[in-house]
């Protein structure tokens, strides 16, 4: 079964980054984009995913705030802040909530684990 990614980043050179290093581990999976976390949730409303790979700063709601939504809404999807804010709080937060966290640039190694590969 091929996995199904949902990208979410206000960032579009993010989202293409991101996109490209998940398609080196696998060019199989099936990766929509969202660009912001309003997107994120009317996407969803439609699509089913099996993981949120959120960035934290947005415009709209930052990405805790998303992960918190979506625990609500869609608690079986496998949910991880990929950001360049990496402070210890911010980290310590996310784990603490169940949400993975990456620090961008995002390592391979680190989208395989995520994504169980």
């Amino acid at each position: 079964m091929t996995l199904r990614i949902l990208l979410v980043d206000d960032s579009k050179v993010s989202r293409l980054a991101l996109s490209k290093a998940l398609r080196k581990i696998d060019e199989t999976l099936d990766i929509s984009e969202a660009a912001s976390a309003d997107a994120a949730e009317q996407y969803l409303e439609t699509t089913t995913v099996d993981c949120v790979l959120i960035d934290y700063n947005m415009p709209d709601r930052n990405g805790l705030e998303l992960a918190e939504a979506l625990f609500l809404s869609h608690p079986a999807i496998k949910k991880t802040l990929v950001t360049a804010n990496i402070q210890d709080t911010l980290r310590e937060r996310a784990l603490s909530m169940g949400v993975g966290f990456i620090a961008k640039p995002a390592k391979p190694e680190e989208l395989a684990a995520v994504l169980g590969a």
